[in-house]
């Protein structure tokens, strides 16, 4: 009987030991989970609020034309343009290929992850991703602006005189399709953009009516939705008393609207439909955007920082708005990150509202400032080209 009991005293204490140690098990992964979540925080809220008092010069190139030459972004990659054709750079300003053209006024606009480059009043359209040139055109009529798609197809705004043409070509420069547009029908079309895949076309006109400006922005679909109507057009909204005068394909579904005031969101391909509608009631001085967010700067009213930068997603919630005084010229946003430069000064913005960063370029005149990622950028200067890091 005691031997019975011994036996059962040990099955208990075995048990209990093991409950001991899947404790102490459990405990000990719940520290480390606590640990790891907590470090995870605390590198968080440092790169978050760390902020940068200089930057160091990784390298530069000083014999780079940037005086006819312009530079963007394109994906992770630097476009480069001018009149004698265009390239692609890395981050670190090695030229991964280049495509040799003549273009007396070259303009850009780069749109999701395709360029077009066009000859401001003239007849020549080329449109480029990263791996290189993707289509040529030519049109019929002098240029005002094109735009492109991620398959290399384009479309352009044309002046013939009184007559105003809409033109989407291929990317061999087959037409696509063609309206012809006056003042009064359907009006004078402010600006145009094309969904990434291509299938929709947005058009912002403008026009009077009863001694008033009325604006339309009309949705062109070119697949099943518009092949039965005519012109294509499946959905046309008219507003008064408003300017609309640009206009952002996002993705295949949502294009944003930029009012002389704020800022429009439609969403769908059959019918897009308005979703979103910012009104600011400060006057707008500068825009920018990417596929996610619109920054902007407007008036704040107040004499000691007379400027306001304002940071919305584009479902239009406000992520913050921070007060500033410093005397900017032009202002961009890439890689999480709202830049402001003039000719002599930078400042970077992360997309809390915090300034990492504002001071003097010490090598020359900013033209332009493109984020590298990873707090890198590229200083477009009068002098050629310098990459940075802050420290």
């Amino acid at each position: 009987m005691e031997e019975k009991d011994n036996k059962i005293r040990s099955i208990i204490d075995y048990k209990e030991k093991l409950r001991w140690l899947r404790n102490r098990r459990v405990l000990t992964v719940a520290a480390i989970v606590i640990l790891v979540l907590a470090a995870a925080f605390g590198i968080r809220g440092f790169l978050l609020y760390r902020t940068f008092g200089s930057y160091e010069v990784t390298s530069s190139d000083l014999e780079k034309d940037t005086l006819s030459s312009g530079y963007v972004k394109l994906e992770n990659y630097i476009f480069r343009y001018g009149i004698s054709g265009a390239s692609l750079m890395d981050g670190e300003g090695k030229e991964l290929w280049s495509v040799a053209f003549s273009m007396e006024k070259p303009e850009v606009e780069v749109c999701g992850g395709a360029v077009a480059v066009y000859e401001q009043g003239g007849t020549s359209i080329r449109t480029f991703n990263v791996d290189g040139q993707q289509g040529e055109m030519t049109t019929p009529y002098p240029i005002r602006k094109a735009k492109a798609a991620e398959q290399g197809v384009a479309a352009a705004i044309l002046e013939d005189g009184d007559n105003t043409w809409l033109k989407y070509y291929s990317t061999d420069g087959t037409e696509i399709a063609s309206f012809r547009t006056q003042i009064d029908s359907p009006g004078y079309p402010m600006d145009l953009s094309l969904s990434p895949d291509g299938m929709t076309m947005a058009v912002s006109y403008v026009y009077p009516e009863n001694g008033q400006i009325r604006s339309q922005i009309a949705f062109y679909n070119f697949g099943s939705a518009g092949k039965n109507q005519k012109d294509n057009l499946v959905k046309a909204v008219s507003y008064d008393n408003l300017i609309i005068p640009q206009l952002d394909y996002v993705n295949d579904k949502v294009c944003v609207a930029y009012t002389e005031d704020g800022f429009l969101v439609f969403e769908g391909t059959a019918a897009p439909e308005e979703t979103v509608r910012v009104q600011e009631s400060q006057a707008i001085l500068s825009v920018c955007k990417n596929s996610s967010y619109v920054a902007m700067v407007v008036r704040s009213g107040d004499d000691v920082s007379p400027y306001t930068l304002k940071l919305y997603s584009i479902s239009g919630r406000e992520i913050f708005q921070e007060n500033f005084s410093f005397s900017y010229e032009d202002m961009g946003i890439d890689n999480n990150r709202i830049l402001l430069w003039n000719r002599g000064e930078f400042a970077v913005y992360n997309f809390s509202g915090i300034q990492k960063f504002q001071g003097t370029m010490e090598e020359g005149q900013i033209q332009n400032i493109l984020g590298l990622g990873r707090e890198k950028y590229l200083g477009i200067l009068d002098q050629g080209l310098v990459y940075m890091k802050l420290r």
